[in-house]
């Protein structure tokens, strides 16, 4: 069954195989999980910290930067919410550990965590708008 869509989440759900067209052209073809691994922004990782200051900002980021990854890239910033860019390469096991350290709240300020993957829509913006050749 063929079913066509430009809702990535939608596709997200009900597919196994997704193709992404472009202008009119074929340009990828894979399961979602493949498009992520290859196209994908790597990680998306969500911090709501414990107080809203500019000095649990700077903790969080200094925290994330020492424990968690160099390139961690803040991308936005909701009251005392922050979200971070990781690298698709980062390293799982270090990653959670840091996370369910004790000093994740003493050293960072941080009192929740959430961990997603680049969501498929990332993945047709990137290839829509010609960032990464599919090749």
């Amino acid at each position: 069954m063929i079913i066509t869509t430009h809702m990535m989440i939608e596709a997200d759900t009900l597919c196994d195989r997704i193709a992404i067209v472009a202008d009119g052209k074929l340009i990828v073809v894979g399961t979602q999980q493949h498009l992520k691994d290859k196209f994908g922004d790597g990680y998306v990782l969500q911090l709501n910290l414990v107080h809203n200051s500019p000095e649990y900002l700077d903790r969080a980021t200094t925290f994330v930067r020492t424990r968690l990854h160099p390139e961690a890239r803040l991308t936005s910033r909701q009251v005392k919410t922050l979200h971070f860019n990781l690298p698709r390469d980062i390293n799982l096991e270090s990653l959670f550990k840091g996370l369910y350290s004790k000093e994740r709240i003493t050293e960072g300020g941080i009192n929740q965590f959430l961990l997603s993957q680049a969501s498929l829509e990332d993945v047709f913006i990137t290839l829509g708008d010609g960032r990464v050749s599919p090749s």
